[in-house]
């Protein structure tokens, strides 16, 4: 019985502290986002190349680079939960809002995609 007791109480403990763990990168994904990324590779419906995206503290998205030859700028809020990105962007009074999924992102490297396109970003030096 005592045996049984120290495998249930071992196994709780495990079970806690992956959850605490888990918790922790969620909130680590908001952080870890904010900054000055550059488009580094993109496919379907991404951005373009060499666009620059920046995530402020504030909750707050700019998108600026070009296509088709124009320059466009676009601006808006994000939202961070887990692995999912919400945005909500406009350009010349049209908004749009996507979600994402975050796929990886560390220091250096914002891996994102959806249903119709994927993008990485790499972390831009000031």
């Amino acid at each position: 019985m005592l045996g049984y007791m120290k495998l249930v109480f071992g196994t709780s403990l495990i079970f806690l502290a992956s959850m605490a763990f888990a918790d922790d990168k969620k909130d680590n994904n908001a952080k870890l986002a904010v900054g000055t990324w550059e488009v580094t590779s993109t496919e379907g419906d991404g951005p373009p190349k060499g666009s620059v995206i920046e995530f402020t503290k504030d909750n707050k998205i700019k998108l600026s680079g070009d296509q088709n030859g124009a320059k466009m700028v676009l601006e808006g809020t994000y939202k961070i939960e887990g692995t999912k990105l919400a945005l909500k962007l406009s350009h010349e009074g049209n908004e749009r809002s996507m979600s994402l999924t975050i796929d990886k992102l560390d220091d250096k490297t914002f891996a994102l995609s959806n249903d119709t396109g994927k993008a990485e970003l790499t972390r831009k030096k000031k």
